[in-house]
């Protein structure tokens, strides 16, 4: 018998996406599927959208659960979906993204056939405007064994739709099935649990769309847009300190976790202070990450590129060597 796949879609004003995520999922060669929709207090006409899906859908083995609950954020739009999952495996997936052809399967397959493992990855798109690029295009990336560490340090991705977890597994670390009420990280609380001294499943195929879509943050000014977005650094730097917190137990394991999640923030803050080219910023980041012995070949370039740009190109050839030394079999 086939295993049940529940799908949980947090939407909040999805309306002119949610044809193409629904019909995403529906177009899928797995039978067994359980859609969750939590419309999470949606303003435009997302619930007609949603309804008529759920009209539409005829299968006793492909069933819609519509939910819906006043704004909340989508922590607590994804923890309401977990209330009703039935399902054996757990994906997630945002309204204005898309599954690829055969996703689904190839998930379910992996886990039917790896016992042992708790959650599965998969490549995918990052679509623009006018192109796209994969999700993991280095080998090295691929190979990664750790990735638990990967995902703490924001080496790897995370995204919704590129994953899937058995359901099991994660309601053993939340009986109550109740994440953590942030609007950041809702991915990674459902795989860093599952990934702790465990082994993860990777299929290098291309499984999803992540659609990137204009946002109010690219209309607001710069000085707002850069609070925003430095406010986004510290949520997510905030959740993957919980998650430790949750996680780990051992004291020093615990501190180099930390030491990895804040080499990570620090990092995208350079990243920041050379988009808006806040030379205090990128001192000051510049300044902690070297306090706390974290440097790398990458932070000088990004630091150069604002502070030093005539150093850039020497700086990139280094990386060159090192990445040539460090590669096996180069010849």
């Amino acid at each position: 018998m086939n295993k049940t796949v529940s799908i949980i879609i947090p939407c909040y004003n999805g309306e002119n996406f949610a044809d193409r995520c629904l019909e995403s999922i529906v177009s899928q060669d797995y039978p067994c599927l359980e859609i969750i929709v939590v419309n999470d207090g949606s303003t435009d006409n997302s619930e007609d959208k949603i309804l008529s899906w759920k009209n539409r859908l005829g299968s006793s083995q492909r069933n819609l659960i519509y939910v819906k609950q006043e704004n909340q954020g989508p922590g607590a739009a994804v923890n309401m979906g977990l209330k009703h999952v039935s399902g054996d495996y757990i994906s997630l997936l945002d309204i204005d993204d898309e599954y690829l052809p055969g996703a689904l399967a190839s998930k379910v397959n992996y886990l039917n056939e790896h016992g042992d493992v708790d959650v599965v990855r998969s490549n995918g798109w990052y679509v623009r405007k006018e192109s796209k690029s994969l999700f993991i295009y280095d080998e090295r990336e691929k190979r990664i064994e750790d990735v638990f560490s990967a995902m703490i340090e924001g080496i790897t991705n995370n995204w919704a739709g590129s994953f899937m977890v058995r359901a099991s597994s994660l309601f053993r670390f939340y009986p109550d099935r109740e994440i953590y009420r942030s609007r950041y990280g809702q991915n990674l609380q459902f795989l860093l649990p599952l990934l702790y001294k465990k082994e993860c499943g990777y299929i290098d195929e291309p499984h999803m769309n992540y659609n990137q879509q204009e946002n109010s943050l690219s209309k607001s000014t710069d000085s707002n847009r850069k609070e925003l977005l430095l406010r986004n650094q510290i949520g997510y730097r905030e959740i993957r300190e919980y998650m430790i917190d949750r996680i780990v137990s051992d004291k020093k394991e615990k501190e180099h976790f930390f030491l990895l999640a804040e080499k990570n923030y620090l990092k995208n803050v350079m990243l920041l202070a050379l988009q808006f080219k806040d030379k205090a910023l990128m001192k000051e980041s510049f300044l902690k990450l070297k306090a706390r012995k974290a440097l790398s070949i990458d932070s000088y370039i990004v630091c150069c590129r604002l502070l030093h740009p005539v150093f850039v190109p020497f700086l990139r050839l280094c990386r060159k060597i090192i990445s040539l030394i460090k590669t096996p079999n180069n010849a």
